[in-house]
Protein backbone atom coordinates (compact mmCIF):
# COMPACT_ATOMS: atom_id res chain seq x y z
CA UNK A 1 0.00 0.00 0.00
CA UNK A 2 1.69 3.55 -1.19
CA UNK A 3 0.76 6.33 1.27
CA UNK A 4 0.63 9.83 -0.17
CA UNK A 5 1.11 11.99 2.55
CA UNK A 6 3.44 9.92 3.76
CA UNK A 7 6.13 10.08 0.99
CA UNK A 8 5.13 14.09 0.71
CA UNK A 9 5.56 14.47 4.68
CA UNK A 10 8.92 16.90 5.49
CA UNK A 11 9.23 14.52 8.32
CA UNK A 12 8.86 11.27 7.41
CA UNK A 13 12.72 10.38 7.57
CA UNK A 14 12.62 12.12 11.48
CA UNK A 15 12.47 10.40 14.33
CA UNK A 16 10.16 10.89 17.51
CA UNK A 17 10.25 10.60 21.20
CA UNK A 18 8.76 11.73 24.63
CA UNK A 19 9.49 14.34 26.56
CA UNK A 20 6.90 14.61 29.41
CA UNK A 21 6.42 12.12 32.78
CA UNK A 22 3.65 10.03 32.24
CA UNK A 23 1.65 7.92 34.42
CA UNK A 24 -1.77 5.34 34.40
CA UNK A 25 -4.61 7.09 35.20
CA UNK A 26 -6.47 3.76 34.94
CA UNK A 27 -6.16 0.17 33.62
CA UNK A 28 -7.20 2.16 30.04
CA UNK A 29 -6.03 5.65 29.64
CA UNK A 30 -2.76 7.27 30.70
CA UNK A 31 -2.10 11.19 31.59
CA UNK A 32 0.65 13.34 31.22
CA UNK A 33 2.78 15.59 32.77
CA UNK A 34 2.61 19.26 30.74
CA UNK A 35 6.52 20.62 30.91
CA UNK A 36 5.12 24.03 30.80
CA UNK A 37 1.90 24.86 32.43
CA UNK A 38 0.89 23.51 35.98
CA UNK A 39 -1.75 20.68 33.82
CA UNK A 40 -2.07 16.84 33.04
CA UNK A 41 -3.55 15.85 29.65
CA UNK A 42 -5.45 12.86 28.76
CA UNK A 43 -5.75 11.61 25.32
CA UNK A 44 -7.76 10.13 23.29
CA UNK A 45 -7.30 6.03 21.71
CA UNK A 46 -4.53 7.79 18.70
CA UNK A 47 -2.53 10.38 20.55
CA UNK A 48 -2.02 7.99 23.54
CA UNK A 49 -1.27 5.34 21.42
CA UNK A 50 1.53 7.62 19.37
CA UNK A 51 2.84 9.04 22.83
CA UNK A 52 3.48 5.70 24.10
CA UNK A 53 4.98 4.64 20.83
CA UNK A 54 7.41 7.29 20.59
CA UNK A 55 10.35 5.81 21.64
CA UNK A 56 12.77 7.40 19.93
CA UNK A 57 14.58 4.54 17.57
CA UNK A 58 11.74 4.81 14.76
CA UNK A 59 11.26 7.11 12.17
CA UNK A 60 8.00 8.56 11.45
CA UNK A 61 7.90 6.34 7.90
CA UNK A 62 8.95 3.22 9.35
CA UNK A 63 6.31 3.68 12.22
CA UNK A 64 3.61 4.18 9.97
CA UNK A 65 4.83 0.84 8.41
CA UNK A 66 4.61 -0.68 11.61
CA UNK A 67 1.64 0.24 12.27
CA UNK A 68 0.02 -0.94 8.88
CA UNK A 69 1.49 -3.96 9.49
CA UNK A 70 -0.91 -4.65 12.89
CA UNK A 71 -3.45 -4.76 10.42
CA UNK A 72 -4.57 -7.80 8.44
CA UNK A 73 -3.15 -8.25 4.84
CA UNK A 74 -4.39 -4.94 2.80
CA UNK A 75 -6.74 -3.72 5.46
CA UNK A 76 -4.63 -0.88 6.65
CA UNK A 77 -7.35 2.58 6.43
CA UNK A 78 -5.73 4.24 3.47
CA UNK A 79 -6.11 7.35 5.68
CA UNK A 80 -3.76 5.73 8.46
CA UNK A 81 -0.81 8.25 7.43
CA UNK A 82 -2.68 11.12 7.73
CA UNK A 83 -4.07 10.25 10.78
CA UNK A 84 -0.79 8.94 12.48
CA UNK A 85 1.11 12.62 11.09
CA UNK A 86 -1.65 14.63 12.85
CA UNK A 87 -1.25 12.85 15.74
CA UNK A 88 2.52 13.81 15.88
CA UNK A 89 1.84 17.21 14.58
CA UNK A 90 -0.30 17.87 17.40
CA UNK A 91 1.48 15.87 19.89
CA UNK A 92 4.74 17.23 19.26
CA UNK A 93 3.77 21.18 18.00
CA UNK A 94 0.82 21.54 19.78
CA UNK A 95 0.94 19.82 23.36
CA UNK A 96 4.45 19.72 23.34
CA UNK A 97 5.00 16.80 24.95
CA UNK A 98 7.01 14.34 22.43
CA UNK A 99 10.16 15.98 20.27
CA UNK A 100 10.62 15.86 16.49
CA UNK A 101 14.40 14.97 15.71
CA UNK A 102 17.00 14.03 13.17
CA UNK A 103 18.63 11.01 14.79
CA UNK A 104 17.47 8.39 17.25
CA UNK A 105 17.32 9.19 20.84
CA UNK A 106 17.63 7.16 24.13
CA UNK A 107 14.66 7.92 26.16
CA UNK A 108 15.57 8.33 30.32
CA UNK A 109 14.01 6.35 32.42
CA UNK A 110 12.06 8.72 34.05
CA UNK A 111 10.36 9.13 30.48
CA UNK A 112 10.59 5.71 29.37
CA UNK A 113 8.51 4.13 32.48
CA UNK A 114 5.29 5.41 34.12
CA UNK A 115 5.93 7.43 37.15
CA UNK A 116 4.04 5.24 39.62
CA UNK A 117 5.43 1.53 39.97
CA UNK A 118 2.75 -1.23 39.44
CA UNK A 119 1.65 -2.21 43.15
CA UNK A 120 0.22 -5.25 44.77
CA UNK A 121 -3.29 -4.81 46.66
CA UNK A 122 -2.91 -4.82 50.37
CA UNK A 123 -6.70 -4.13 50.97
CA UNK A 124 -5.80 -4.54 55.46
CA UNK A 125 -5.06 -1.37 56.95
CA UNK A 126 -7.03 2.20 57.24
CA UNK A 127 -8.55 3.83 53.78
CA UNK A 128 -8.93 7.82 54.10
CA UNK A 129 -11.57 8.83 51.67
CA UNK A 130 -14.07 11.47 50.26
CA UNK A 131 -17.80 10.72 48.33
CA UNK A 132 -20.09 12.83 46.74
CA UNK A 133 -23.47 13.02 45.50
CA UNK A 134 -24.36 12.74 42.00
CA UNK A 135 -26.68 16.05 41.62
CA UNK A 136 -25.72 18.90 39.91
CA UNK A 137 -23.99 21.76 42.53
CA UNK A 138 -26.96 23.88 41.91
CA UNK A 139 -29.02 21.67 44.47
CA UNK A 140 -26.25 20.95 46.96
CA UNK A 141 -25.66 22.62 50.25
CA UNK A 142 -22.08 23.19 51.71
CA UNK A 143 -22.46 19.83 53.76
CA UNK A 144 -22.78 17.92 50.36
CA UNK A 145 -20.04 18.81 48.77
CA UNK A 146 -17.41 16.28 50.08
CA UNK A 147 -18.32 13.97 52.63
CA UNK A 148 -14.96 12.81 54.46
CA UNK A 149 -14.99 8.83 55.78
CA UNK A 150 -12.59 6.42 57.15
CA UNK A 151 -13.08 2.94 56.13
CA UNK A 152 -10.79 0.58 58.20
CA UNK A 153 -10.43 -3.42 56.78
CA UNK A 154 -9.72 -5.51 59.30
CA UNK A 155 -10.47 -9.13 57.59
CA UNK A 156 -8.92 -10.65 54.16
CA UNK A 157 -9.45 -13.88 52.68
CA UNK A 158 -9.64 -15.58 49.59
CA UNK A 159 -10.55 -11.79 47.64
CA UNK A 160 -12.92 -11.40 50.19
CA UNK A 161 -12.79 -8.60 52.93
CA UNK A 162 -15.11 -6.66 55.45
CA UNK A 163 -14.42 -4.09 57.83
CA UNK A 164 -16.43 -0.68 59.31
CA UNK A 165 -16.62 2.40 58.12
CA UNK A 166 -17.48 5.75 59.65
CA UNK A 167 -18.06 9.68 58.25
CA UNK A 168 -16.80 13.00 59.25
CA UNK A 169 -20.21 14.52 60.93
CA UNK A 170 -18.77 17.70 60.20
CA UNK A 171 -18.42 17.04 56.38
CA UNK A 172 -22.18 16.32 56.13
CA UNK A 173 -21.77 12.45 56.54
CA UNK A 174 -24.25 10.04 58.54
CA UNK A 175 -23.84 9.19 62.40
CA UNK A 176 -22.55 5.82 63.39
CA UNK A 177 -20.58 2.93 62.68
CA UNK A 178 -21.34 1.44 59.33
CA UNK A 179 -20.35 -2.57 58.45
CA UNK A 180 -18.29 -3.12 54.91
CA UNK A 181 -18.34 -6.73 53.08
CA UNK A 182 -17.43 -6.74 49.50
CA UNK A 183 -14.83 -8.82 47.05
CA UNK A 184 -11.99 -7.72 44.83
CA UNK A 185 -9.94 -9.45 42.10
CA UNK A 186 -7.39 -7.48 39.61
CA UNK A 187 -8.28 -4.04 39.74
CA UNK A 188 -12.05 -4.28 40.38
CA UNK A 189 -13.51 -3.87 44.02
CA UNK A 190 -17.16 -4.07 44.75
CA UNK A 191 -18.21 -3.47 48.34
CA UNK A 192 -21.46 -3.03 50.28
CA UNK A 193 -21.84 -0.02 53.28
CA UNK A 194 -24.61 -0.62 55.91
CA UNK A 195 -24.98 1.93 58.56
CA UNK A 196 -27.01 2.13 61.40
CA UNK A 197 -28.98 5.31 61.26
CA UNK A 198 -31.28 6.24 58.34
CA UNK A 199 -30.07 10.05 56.33
CA UNK A 200 -32.38 11.44 54.51
CA UNK A 201 -33.44 14.51 52.83
CA UNK A 202 -36.85 16.51 52.75
CA UNK A 203 -38.05 18.74 50.05
CA UNK A 204 -36.85 21.60 51.39
CA UNK A 205 -32.67 20.08 51.36
CA UNK A 206 -32.85 19.23 54.72
CA UNK A 207 -30.67 16.62 56.63
CA UNK A 208 -32.52 14.26 58.35
CA UNK A 209 -31.76 11.84 60.95
CA UNK A 210 -34.20 8.79 61.86
CA UNK A 211 -31.99 6.33 64.34
CA UNK A 212 -35.41 3.94 64.25
CA UNK A 213 -34.35 2.41 60.74
CA UNK A 214 -31.26 1.71 59.51
CA UNK A 215 -30.10 3.37 56.01
CA UNK A 216 -30.79 1.77 53.10
CA UNK A 217 -27.41 -0.53 51.90
CA UNK A 218 -25.21 1.20 49.48
CA UNK A 219 -23.78 -0.64 47.08
CA UNK A 220 -20.01 0.67 45.54
CA UNK A 221 -17.93 -0.09 42.60
CA UNK A 222 -14.47 0.89 42.41
CA UNK A 223 -11.27 0.63 40.38
CA UNK A 224 -7.74 0.54 41.83
CA UNK A 225 -4.67 2.98 40.54
CA UNK A 226 -1.85 1.87 39.04
CA UNK A 227 0.34 1.98 42.66
CA UNK A 228 -2.99 0.04 44.27
CA UNK A 229 -2.70 2.79 47.06
CA UNK A 230 -6.01 4.92 45.63
CA UNK A 231 -9.17 3.77 44.82
CA UNK A 232 -12.03 5.65 42.81
CA UNK A 233 -15.40 4.70 41.87
CA UNK A 234 -19.54 4.64 42.11
CA UNK A 235 -21.81 4.32 44.81
CA UNK A 236 -25.74 4.17 44.21
CA UNK A 237 -28.72 2.29 46.07
CA UNK A 238 -31.89 2.58 44.26
CA UNK A 239 -33.21 5.41 42.01
CA UNK A 240 -36.72 7.04 43.22
CA UNK A 241 -38.91 9.88 42.32
CA UNK A 242 -37.52 13.12 44.54
CA UNK A 243 -38.78 16.34 44.80
CA UNK A 244 -35.89 18.60 45.43
CA UNK A 245 -36.72 21.82 47.08
CA UNK A 246 -40.35 21.07 46.79
CA UNK A 247 -40.54 21.57 43.18
CA UNK A 248 -37.81 20.07 41.13
CA UNK A 249 -39.16 16.46 40.16
CA UNK A 250 -36.39 14.10 39.11
CA UNK A 251 -35.74 10.84 38.97
CA UNK A 252 -32.20 10.29 41.33
CA UNK A 253 -30.82 8.76 44.22
CA UNK A 254 -29.67 10.85 47.30
CA UNK A 255 -27.25 8.12 47.47
CA UNK A 256 -25.61 8.02 44.45
CA UNK A 257 -22.57 9.67 43.34
CA UNK A 258 -18.90 8.73 43.28
CA UNK A 259 -15.79 8.34 45.75
CA UNK A 260 -12.66 8.32 46.44
CA UNK A 261 -10.67 6.48 49.21
CA UNK A 262 -6.57 6.32 49.57
CA UNK A 263 -4.43 4.27 52.24
CA UNK A 264 -2.83 6.14 55.40
CA UNK A 265 0.66 5.25 55.06
CA UNK A 266 3.00 3.87 57.95
CA UNK A 267 0.60 2.35 59.77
Amino acid sequence: MTFEALESSEIKDSYFYRNSKWDWLNNDMIHVFDNERPRVITMDPWPQKVFLDALGQQTVEEYILSVANEYPKNQAPKELDQVILKQLEDLAYGENVITISSSPFALDASILNPMTEEGNIDLQGTWLGQYQYGIPDTYKDETMMNVNFTLTIDTVKNNKFSGTVEDDLATGGTPGIGIVKGTYREDIIRFTKNMPIKASFDTAGNHHLDQSKKHPTLFYTGEFSRSKQTITGTWKFKKKLFFWKGFIPIFFSPGQGTFNMTKRQNQ
